[in-house]
């Protein structure tokens, strides 16, 4: 027994013994192993002695839990969705959100159901066709939001979110435009779970998040200068796993938005695209590698590294969209790591091959410029591998920034960033560079 300090300063007794303790039910997909540590604390515990519904402590001292990388990783949002904004004109933007707190899994033990309210502020860069990929795209906007929700006190309390996002257009008719908004950036929640103080509301597991929203609506235009947008928008924030428990919230709903244009955006301003869509290569590839790093099993324990490799071969529809299949491959260490000690697998190799997933991945990506919008869906190869999958198949959305063509070839350099989940809960967030031939 010894005595040390946890991350609000109090004292807490530790003690570890042999008694194996299930793991978690809040402790993410995948959750399997076996912890030997019980944990006494000079802090009174919840009502029934246990913290949290069963959770156990960090087997070796209480530290304060890492570092959150999400304010790094959404800066590098930011900037990718900016980067093509060339020639663009500006929308200031004015949104309510009525949205409702959605149950997706029963772990959850926040309050659910309850409405929603939403504020967003934000402005949007229109492009015009000063490049002809902006008119082939049918002249999509790019723009940046921040947004506020009241969950509840019993609900994690508030959230705010930095939003990069893109507006694509799908039908453009008159003075109407049907427009789908996908976005993604940095989400702060105000009273994330805590062992001590916050042991009753286990959906967000840190203060900062990725913060991602779908939208579908409408849009019409009165003039030049106004215009005013309704629709579909589904809200969500995690953390990828980086602290536990990752079970996520998520706010589908209704919004209205107000927009008014200083300079005006008319019909006249749009330029056709001086060239054809069709492709120059029909067939390339591209291959890239991954990195995330994440909690697994035991609340507050370590980050271990998720690494990834992504190859496939591809078939260029047209010259801004591509579709893709190939193979996602994971190993993930911290499998690795508690189904060794847990006795789940006897050797290290067998271990080895139990830390490892295979995927056959089927993708879609659509270019704006030099930035690149997949949508993949995977499928796990079984067979020895994925043994460690909570579902059949996932999601992953990724967005990435190519450079310049290199020597003179088709070789280009891409660097970004992937959200993946299983159904409705992310299971993490990973940074990835690569190339494309």
């Amino acid at each position: 027994m010894k005595r040390a300090w946890n991350k609000l300063g109090r004292r807490v007794l530790l003690r570890a013994t042999p008694r194996p303790t299930p793991a978690p039910e809040g402790s993410g997909d995948g959750a399997y192993s076996l912890t030997y540590v019980t944990v006494a604390s000079t802090s009174p515990l919840p009502p029934g002695g246990v913290v949290g519904g069963g959770v156990v402590r960090s087997n070796t001292q209480c530290q304060p839990a890492p570092k959150s990388r999400f304010a790094t990783i959404c800066v590098a949002f930011f900037l990718l969705f900016f980067l093509p904004v060339v020639h663009a004109q500006v929308a200031l933007e004015a949104t309510t959100c009525h949205s409702f707190l959605w149950r997706h899994t029963p772990k959850t033990t926040i309050q659910t159901g309850q409405p929603v309210w939403g504020q967003e502020l934000g402005v949007r860069f229109q492009t015009q066709g000063k490049k002809n990929w902006q008119a082939w795209q049918r002249y999509p906007a790019f723009g940046v939001a921040v947004a506020y929700f009241r969950l509840g006190e019993q609900s994690h309390g508030d959230a705010l979110g930095l939003l990069p996002h893109l507006n694509v257009p799908v039908l453009r008719t008159g003075r109407f435009l049907a427009t789908f908004r996908v976005g993604t950036g940095l989400g702060y929640v105000t009273k994330p779970y805590d062992f001590f103080e916050n042991p009753g509301q286990n959906a967000i597991g840190s203060h900062w998040n990725n913060f991602t929203q779908f939208r579908l609506g409408g849009e019409y235009r009165f003039d030049a200068h106004w215009r005013v947008q309704a629709g579909g928008v589904l809200s969500h924030f995690s953390n990828g796993s980086s602290a536990l428990p990752n079970f996520g919230v998520n706010l589908p709903g209704g919004f209205v938005t107000l927009a008014w244009s200083p300079g005006g955006i008319r019909e006249s301003d749009f330029l056709p695209a001086s060239g054809p869509q069709q492709a120059g290569r029909r067939w390339g590839g591209i291959a890239s590698g991954s990195l995330a790093l994440v909690e697994y099993s035991v609340y507050d324990g370590p980050s271990y590294p998720v690494w990834g490799l992504f190859a496939a071969g591809y078939f260029q529809i047209n010259a801004v969209n591509r579709a893709l299949l190939g193979f996602d491959y994971e190993y993930n260490q911290a499998v690795y790591a508690f189904g060794l000690r847990s006795s789940e697998f006897k050797t290290k190799t067998e271990a080895r091959q139990g830390a490892t997933r295979l995927a056959v991945a089927v993708a879609d990506e659509f270019l704006f410029g030099n930035l690149g919008l997949q949508v993949l869906a995977g499928f796990y190869v079984r067979g020895g591998w994925s043994r460690v999958v909570p579902e059949p198949w996932y999601s992953k959305l990724s967005v990435r920034y190519y450079l310049p063509p290199m020597f003179g070839t088709p070789l280009r350099c891409h660097f970004g960033i992937s959200l993946k989940a299983h159904s409705t809960t992310a299971e993490l967030i990973s940074t990835n560079a690569g190339v494309v031939f």
